[in-house]
């Protein structure tokens, strides 16, 4: 078999089952916290948030208080983005406002850092998967396939 044969059978056809998988799951840290958390109004909140509000969530539990601006650096997205989330995140419940001495900042709420502390455990999770999975090959063989997927990427 061919260079490019191995390509078409061995890597693409199972990238393209990885991406429209991941197309498929893009709640599932949403849907594993709503299991989780067994509270259904806070189920219901969690439904209202991106993948993005969970991780925004995320920064300001570890930054916290943190102002918009530090948001703005840390995650590396536009204040418009952050204020949008930061809005939503404060009207649900998840975080307060506070006037502090160099202007407003952000901290959870007591209901942020629940579920923040339940993130944790799905990081776990997740973090104990990936080590079993990269275990299984040396740092010569994920370098090969990290400079793959990076030339993969560039491209397309």
């Amino acid at each position: 078999m061919d260079k490019l044969d191995f390509y078409k059978h061995q890597i693409e056809n199972p990238l393209i089952d990885i991406i429209n998988t991941r197309a498929q799951d893009n709640n599932f840290e949403r849907q594993w916290l709503q299991l989780h958390i067994p509270n259904r109004d806070l189920q219901y909140a969690l439904s209202q948030l991106s993948t993005l509000s969970l991780k925004l969530l995320q920064q300001i539990a570890t930054l916290a208080p943190v102002s918009e601006a530090e948001l703005v650096t840390a995650m590396s997205l536009d204040l418009g983005v952050i204020s949008k989330n930061i809005n939503k995140l404060s009207r649900l419940g998840f975080i307060s406002k506070l006037n502090g001495e160099s202007g407003l900042a952000y901290r959870p709420t007591k209901t942020g850092t629940k579920v923040v502390e339940v993130q944790g455990q799905l990081s776990d999770l997740l973090d104990k998967q990936h080590t079993e999975l990269v275990d299984k090959y040396t740092p010569e063989q994920l370098t090969t396939v990290a400079t793959f997927l990076q030339d993969l990427q560039a491209g397309h």
